[in-house]
């Protein structure tokens, strides 16, 4: 332990309705009163991914700063039950308020935390606490019903959800009750990624063994109340939120857009920073690439890495000392293995579009689909299969479920697949820059209720080699089967340098599993449903119905 640090643990907050949350907390070894900055998690706080990994807390407490790690209700050492995030803005509120009393802090509090940890700063700041004067959320959402529940989407991805509540959740749960079944739910988050293959995801029969009256059920069969769902979004309320805020992202973070619409609602100052990071780590490791230059002396001012960012944001706002950091928007630009930074996200760009074309053979990578500046005159269709017990896999991107790594990886085999479309642009003459969000118009027609687009940018190398880029999953309920219809989606977000010589190419299929629920082609997925049958969606090109992408360009 550091030698000028003192360590107390479990001390206890006691809220207004009787609950005594537990904290452990490190403070420099003076007798001098200082700020405060706190982390609220559902997790185990002695674990040391939250002490000293992302953030270094003893780094943290050298800078001067009491920091307080603390179980939210219901987990580890605190008291209550636990009911994922509709607790976390009220007692926030108070755990605030009461973190600001402590005889050796100085009245101003800032919270700080990724994922979970972020939606509990950004709930407590929708409350608004008198004490709170900065926040730091990494990685997170600001409407978990809808990012991370699935919510009202109809694609929602049941694996995230069960990663979530069977790795992180239950084993405690069990524990505090004294259930004989905690070592079982330890044994069974060893099989999670062979788990998330059993459908239905409703009636999930690991949840059903180990609690069968947990919360999993209720929110997997959208049965919460309309109240405790509106109580969990806070998007709205941070229009109203004048409290400084850092938000940090990842680009292979799965909770990236989350990031982004929290960011965009949020009306206090704010600083924007996206690294080529997933949710699992911040080092430049992303799946089988490693980027430079993205765990330490980042950013355009050279800072140290994301402690030494939250140390200078926190001194500007706790302690009123001058930002070293000048801009507003910081930002890794991939295939450049630097940092550039800007006034705004996203930033000013032109537009660049390509169309999908085809002679009705796009399936793999050898087939004829192309993407082409302009749209062909005659319209064409390719017919993309799904099969629901073949679904295409899930690989790479923002994926945050049991084995299946995020970030990079060589994706040619699925192009090789017959039920992927294809649509290759030419060979880059120059580099191309993208930078901001690429969005999509696709027309489709499906033989069944709904209609299912997994739509991936990725990277042809002059080898042959692809990489991913970005990818995006969007499932719309059919009004007219068989009728085509255009899909508007946004695809990604990205800082991406296409090299020269490179293609830019874009592949479709109907599937994304286990990171989505298949869809069974009788208008059920296997959140719900077990059996399915093999159906087929047509993608349209040209004349009237021109499939296309619009990609937001840096032109030099």
């Amino acid at each position: 332990m550091h030698k000028d640090m003192m360590v107390e643990k479990d001390v206890a907050c006691k809220l207004s309705d009787g609950t005594i949350l537990r904290a452990d907390i490190y403070r420099p070894d003076d007798q001098l009163t200082h700020p405060v900055l706190m982390l609220r998690l559902p997790y185990d706080k002695t674990v040391k991914r939250y002490y000293d990994e992302y953030v270094r807390v003893p780094r943290m407490v050298e800078a001067g700063y009491v920091v307080i790690l603390q179980d939210v209700r219901g987990r580890f050492a605190s008291e209550g039950e636990f009911y994922p995030f509709i607790n976390e803005g009220k007692d926030g509120y108070e755990a605030v308020e009461w973190a600001a009393r402590l005889p050796y802090a100085n009245g101003k509090v800032g919270l700080f935390g990724m994922s979970y940890h972020g939606y509990t700063q950004l709930a407590a700041a929708a409350e608004m606490p008198p004490s709170l004067k900065a926040i730091a959320p990494v990685m997170t959402m600001a409407d978990p019903w809808q990012d991370l529940l699935g919510g009202a989407s109809l694609a929602s991805s049941s694996a995230n959800f069960q990663t979530w509540t069977l790795g992180s959740i239950v084993h405690d749960q069990l524990q505090r009750r004294h259930d004989p079944k905690a070592d079982r739910a330890l044994e069974l988050i060893e099989q999670l990624p062979e788990l998330l293959q059993e459908r239905p995801a409703n009636d999930w029969w690991p949840m059903k063994e180990l609690d069968p009256e947990s919360f999993y059920f209720e929110v997997m069969d959208g049965e919460l109340p309309a109240e405790q769902i509106a109580n969990m979004s806070v998007k709205e309320q941070l229009k109203d939120v004048t409290i400084p805020a850092l938000f940090m992202g990842g680009w292979y973070d799965a909770l990236l857009s989350s990031t982004l619409a929290a960011y965009h609602a949020y009306n206090g100052p704010r600083m924007l920073w996206i690294g080529p990071w997933t949710h699992e780590e911040m080092t430049g490791h992303a799946g089988e690439k490693f980027f430079s230059n993205a765990e330490t002396n980042i950013g355009v001012d050279q800072i140290q890495d994301p402690t030494e960012i939250h140390i200078k944001w926190f001194d500007k706002w706790l302690k009123d000392k001058p930002m070293p950091i000048e801009k507003p928007v910081h930002l890794y630009l991939m295939g450049q293995e630097k940092w550039a930074a800007f006034d705004v996200w996203p930033p000013t760009t032109e537009q660049r579009v390509l169309y999908l074309d085809s002679k009705g053979h796009a399936q793999t990578r050898d087939g004829d689909g192309r993407l082409s500046t302009v749209p062909a005159n005659q319209e064409t269709l390719a017919s993309l299969r799904l099969d629901p017990d073949n679904p295409v896999p899930t690989r790479g991107g923002g994926a945050l479920i049991a084995g299946y790594e995020s970030g990079v990886f060589a994706i040619g085999d699925i192009q090789d697949r017959g039920d992927v479309l294809v649509y290759t642009a030419t060979a880059q003459e120059d580099a191309l820059s993208i930078l901001g969000t690429v969005r999509a118009s696709i027309w489709v027609s499906a033989a069944t209720p709904l209609t299912d687009l997994a739509v991936r940018l990725s990277d042809v190398a002059p080898n042959g080699e692809v990489i991913n880029i970005i990818d995006a999953f969007h499932r719309q309920q059919t009004n007219t089967i068989g009728e085509p219809a255009c899909m508007d989606l946004t695809i990604g977000h990205t800082a991406y340098l296409l090299q020269a010589g490179h293609q830019l190419r874009l592949d479709i299929a109907a599937s994304n599993s286990p990171l989505y629920d298949v869809n069974l082609n009788n208008g059920q997925t296997t959140k719900t449903a077990i059996h399915g049958k093999v159906a087929y969606e047509h993608v349209y090109h040209g004349g009237s119905r021109s499939s296309k992408i619009i990609l937001p360009i840096v032109n030099k």
